[in-house]
Formats: structure tokens, C-alpha cells, sequence
């Protein structure tokens, strides 16, 4: 009997936490907006929304990729503008340490989650070679 391979961990780590991250997005673009109806910050709405929306589907695509190589490396690079967020509202900047917190930690548990699974798989399978 085979055993189905089990998806990786860091894999869905990944990927949850950018697709939260792109709605994170999403609603900072939207309170900006607002902001910027009150006169609290001054953005031209072309920059507001294309930055804005331009994050949220580069977020999306992130999570989207990172079965690839480089997807963990682009995934890396958009943690930065959430932080730089906080130069235009300071909460944004609260929010991407959050996501950056979050991110890391997805990565490295994750990491160790598959590490250990597939030492676990490797012994079993030496122990059924035992067996047989």
C-alpha cells in the first residue's frame, strides 16, 4: 500500500498567510482612500488605487507561486512595502510587522514541519523494509 504524499506545510503556510496579507492590502487601500476623502493624507487616487490594488494582486500571485524556487523570495520582497506602509499611516506599518511576524514564523515551522515529516516517512519506510 502507498501512502499519498502528504502537502507540504511550509507550502500552506505560505500561501495562507500572503492571501491574507493581499485582503490586509486590500482594506489598508481601502482606509486610505478614506483618509484621503477626510483630507487627513493627500494621495492621488491613481497612485492610492494602483499601488493599492497592484499589492493585492501581487500578493495573490505571490501565494500562487510559491510552489516555484523563487515564489519564497518574492514572497520575502513584499513584506517590505507593507512596512513602508507606515510611512504614509502608521497602523499599515503595525499590520505588515504583524504579517512579517506571521510570515516567518510560516516559514520556519513550516520548514521544520516537512523536515520532520520526512524523517518520520524515511524511518517508517526502513522499518517496513525490516519487516518484509
Amino acid at each position: 500500500m502507498t501512502m499519498r504524499k502528504k502537502r507540504s506545510a511550509r507550502l500552506t503556510f505560505c500561501q495562507t498567510v500572503l492571501a491574507l496579507q493581499s485582503l490586509a492590502a486590500f482594506f489598508a487601500t481601502l482606509v486610505l482612500w478614506g483618509l484621503d476623502r477626510a483630507g487627513e493624507v493627500s494621495i492621488p487616487g491613481p497612485v492610492l488605487w494602483g499601488g493599492g490594488l497592484g499589492m493585492v494582486v501581487l500578493l495573490g500571485y505571490a501565494a500562487g507561486q510559491q510552489r516555484r524556487r523563487w515564489g519564497l523570495a518574492l514572497g520575502w520582497a513584499l513584506q517590505v512595502p507593507m512596512l513602508l506602509g507606515g510611512f504614509i499611516e502608521p497602523d499599515i506599518a503595525v499590520i505588515g510587522a504583524m504579517f512579517l511576524i506571521t510570515w516567518l514564523i510560516g516559514v520556519r515551522l513550516g520548514t521544520r514541519i516537512d523536515r520532520e515529516r520526512a524523517e518520520y516517512d524515511a524511518a517508517a519506510e526502513a522499518a517496513a523494509g525490516e519487516v518484509a
